[in-house]
């Protein structure tokens, strides 16, 4: 049967030697003829679907419809379908693969004539001859028939041959610099550049009117040889371009116009698994191209992926085949990034710890330079991060080799420290969110076998703890995001990295380590100044998430309190001041860079979901009260009415830690300016039914007893220095002399610390021994106030102190009340009660 590609049609019938001299051709423009019309590009596109589709009658479809129809047949009959497409062999170099698939596609080119398809060749060269037609003046024929030449003789003033007249010749000439243009390197070219989304000169451009010609392209890159790929690389950026350009509708209509993602994915097959193109030097350019436009259309339509399990396995086969080949390393961050992608669908991709390792340790190299820039948000380790975390959380431990390397794991902290002390941006390695994938890692790797942390946070050339501080710094993300579309998002995703920094941080502190090994991670620590910067978080970060850093910050002042208070200092001397204005009206219109403690301590009280958060902040207010005594210690200030709030909260944590902050502080410091209607509160806590609320509050009484009974003292003309230096609060008499309280103000101290006598009493006898032991040395304190004594005989204290120094089951309580005792024989007034 005749081939009827081979059958001239017009304007190209005028060439063939019967007519090539006789036929005179007018055109006329009020008439369509479509025979002589040089077909459109919409034209062309149809004739090409129409040749696919002949075509794919013949070979059995694309490897997609091939793969469809595999499954539905072996469905139906009920057997286990036979794999059409074997896998793909891992370390295969330089074998030709065959396979079924491989065969049915190339028999295309070869198929029987008696069926009256049409070949792949054939396709070829009608797609071909479609593309490069152009509309040229009619040339006379060098071999003319005995016809022409008898009819030349006869009318010599008459040309013959065939001779197009066209009246309209501008517009010929339009339509012949258009073909040139579309076929040109340079026409393309121009389109990148007038397409690209971040120019700083935005037009508006029709992508309407450059979706046919995309169409052509791509339909003839279906049927054109492997070799001639690399046609492909501008229109691919042009069409990259319109992708980033686009909304979500336009993308759809982009993505049905052209058939993505599938013609695309058939290409990256066919060129992978074929090892003679691999080693082709435009191969890399090629597919990475291609590559870069799944992503992104992937990225922006998501729900593509979500098809046939087993179709989407197949389509992760070339992917995984990059990872494995040397050839191809520059193409391994994309090919990981697309892997990556799919992971987040739950495609089980197939790649394993050992080739994404060795990628890594080439890529690390300070010798290899990418080739290919990658989407706009990637970086180079994206996808590989991304993808080492899903391997480790699925497959880790199953078989060996599933464990993460410790080398690249060191390489990666070294990598990411040098690149944060850098103040360029750098957004090469990774985003923003390959940041997260890493972090990710840590907290995985840590989890499992926490003590594999601590030679990473012992030493500073690991650069883990400096990398780790680095990005509790609100201008972390700049080297990494700057110029990109999540710059927009800079504050969210400083905000995640913050919290997982502390996360990380917080892992040596769970830990049971020996104390030069603890000296030497604090020491760090101090060194990459973490306590700074975790101050500047807290006064940044949402209070939502303020309960981590908070914690974190406590821990360091209580384990390495000097040098934590010294650094504590420098960095909080606007959190801790005291405000002027007025608390609530400044709490509501706050900003971060103006919060304080009393504001933020306002705010985390009114929520119960920052409940914990205020418990944290109040257990850290503690921390920096019980050094107050220190010269380095910064400055802070109290409101009476939060302190009062707080004391009566229904959260136990809070009125706990509440407690425990006021028994650190000197209700007559400079900084803290009590009244005594605090002290009640306090006394109100004694009876709570919470034991941590109990026994902070009776430790905060006993101690706030031990500095009236030294302030009251120094104020009526003694000082009991034994006592004071006892009590370590000596320091009280010379704030008391400056502050010039009156008589009337002392009474009132005088007289709340009476009225705590009949509460301490009752908890001599509480079930709780700390508890018990707390309230004999209250006791102790209360006796040395001036004016409690009478109190203290009326309510038969002594003799219930004796009962407890002789009969209590722990020491330390027995102890505390014969100390007790002890004060009250050298007081003259008591002591002749006891005889």
């Amino acid at each position: 049967m005749k081939d009827p590609q081979k059958r001239l049609s017009w304007p190209n019938l005028l060439h063939h030697p019967f007519v090539a001299d006789g036929v005179l051709a007018f055109s006329d423009p009020g008439v369509f003829s479509p025979l002589t019309v040089t077909p459109s590009p919409d034209m062309m596109t149809q004739k090409l679907q129409q040749v696919a589709e002949k075509t794919v009658t013949a070979s059995g479809g694309s490897r997609l419809l091939q793969k469809a129809r595999e499954l539905s047949n072996n469905s139906s009959r009920g057997k286990p379908a036979d794999r059409a497409n074997a896998t793909i062999t891992k370390g295969r170099r330089g074998n030709q693969r065959v396979h079924t698939a491989t065969a049915a596609t190339h028999q295309t080119a070869k198929p029987h004539h008696s069926d009256g398809s049409v070949t792949s060749e054939q396709s070829v060269m009608a797609a071909d001859q479609i593309l490069s037609s152009k509309i040229q003046p009619c040339m006379r024929s060098k071999h003319r028939g005995q016809i022409s030449r008898d009819y030349e003789k006869q009318f010599p003033s008459v040309g013959a041959g065939p001779r197009l007249l066209r009246q309209s010749t501008d517009k010929y000439q339009q339509t012949t610099v258009l073909q040139q243009n579309v076929d040109s390197v340079e026409y393309w070219k121009e389109l990148v550049q007038e397409s690209d989304p971040f120019k700083e000169k935005k037009e508006q451009f029709n992508y309407t009117a450059i979706i046919p010609l995309l169409k052509v392209k791509l339909l003839a890159l279906q049927l054109t040889a492997v070799e001639e790929a690399w046609h492909i690389h501008q229109p691919l950026k042009v069409l990259r371009n319109l992708l980033l350009n686009s909304d979500h509708e336009k993308t759809n209509h982009i993505g049905r116009e052209l058939c993505l993602p599938h013609v695309l994915l058939d290409q990256v097959h066919d060129n992978v698994e074929n090892s003679n193109y691999i080693k082709h030097p435009w191969i890399v350019s090629a597919l990475g191209e291609m590559i870069i436009v799944l992503m992104i259309y992937w990225d922006k339509h998501p729900d593509s992926l979500k098809e046939n399990q087993r179709l989407r396995e197949e389509f992760t086969k070339p992917f995984v085949f990059i990872l494995c080949e040397p050839d191809l390393i520059p193409l391994a961050p994309l090919a990981a990034s697309v892997l990556s992608l799919c992971t987040q669908h739950d495609v089980d991709v197939g790649a394993d710890m050992i080739s994404v390792s060795s990628v890594m340790k080439n890529l690390l190299l300070d010798l290899f330079k990418p080739q290919l820039s990658l989407p706009y948000g990637w970086g180079l380790f994206d996808g590989l991060l991304s993808l080492l975390l899903n391997l480790l959380t699925k497959h880790d431990g199953e078989f060996e080799g599933s464990s993460l390397d410790p080398d690249v794991f060191l390489n990666l902290w070294k990598k990411i420290g040098t690149l944060l002390a850098k103040t360029t941006t750098d957004t090469d390695f990774c985003s923003a969110k390959g940041l997260f994938s890493f972090l990710s890692i840590a907290l995985f790797v840590f989890t499992k076998d926490p003590y594999s942390c601590i030679p990473l946070f012992s030493v500073s050339e690991s650069k883990c703890v400096y990398t780790l501080g680095r990005l509790l710094d609100t201008d972390c993300l700049h080297p990494f995001i700057e110029g990109s579309p999540l710059w927009l998002e800079v504050d969210q995703n400083h905000h995640r990295l913050a919290m997982m920094s502390c996360q990380l941080l917080c892992f040596p502190f769970a830990l049971d380590l020996p104390l030069h090994a603890m000296s030497t991670i604090l020491q760090l620590y101090d060194s990459c100044g973490i306590v700074e910067r975790l101050v500047q978080v807290i006064q940044t970060i949402p209070v939502l998430q303020l309960e981590l850093p908070l914690s974190l910050l406590s821990h360091l002042l209580l384990c390495d309190s000097e040098p934590s208070v010294c650094s504590l200092r420098k960095a909080a001397c606007v959190f801790f001041t005291p405000r002027r204005d007025s608390l609530i009206s400044a709490s509501k219109h706050q900003t971060p860079a103006t919060r304080t403690a009393n504001s933020l301590l306002f705010d985390l009280l009114q929520l119960d979901v920052l409940w914990d958060s205020a418990a944290e902040l109040l257990t850290l207010w503690s921390h920096v009260a019980r050094c107050s005594t220190q010269p380095v210690c910064p400055q802070f200030h109290f409101e009476a009415s939060l302190l009062h709030q707080a004391l009566a909260h229904t959260h136990d944590q809070i009125r706990a830690g509440t407690c425990r902050l006021l028994g650190n502080l000197d209700p007559f410091g400079p900084s803290t300016s009590l009244q005594p209607d605090i002290l009640r509160s306090i006394t109100v806590c004694l009876h709570d039914s919470y034991l941590s609320v109990r026994r902070m509050a009776c430790r905060a009484v006993g101690n706030w007893l031990g500095y009236i009974a030294v302030w009251a003292g120094f104020k009526m003309g003694w000082s009991n220095t034994r006592w004071s230096k006892k009590l370590e609060v000596s320091h009280s008499e010379a704030s008391a002399a400056e502050q010039g309280v009156d008589d009337e103000e002392r009474s009132r101290w005088i007289d709340e610390a009476s009225r705590t006598a009949a509460t301490l009493l009752s908890l001599v006898t509480d079930p709780d021994d700390i508890t018990r032991c707390h309230s004999c040395a209250a006791l102790g304190n209360l006796v040395c106030v001036d004016g409690a004594v009478s109190f203290l005989v009326e309510e038969e204290v002594f003799t219930l102190l004796l009962r407890v120094a002789c009969t209590d089951s722990h020491n330390a309580v027995r102890k505390a009340a014969i100390s007790t005792l002890s004060i009250c024989s050298k007081q003259d007034t008591i002591g002749h009660v006891m005889k």
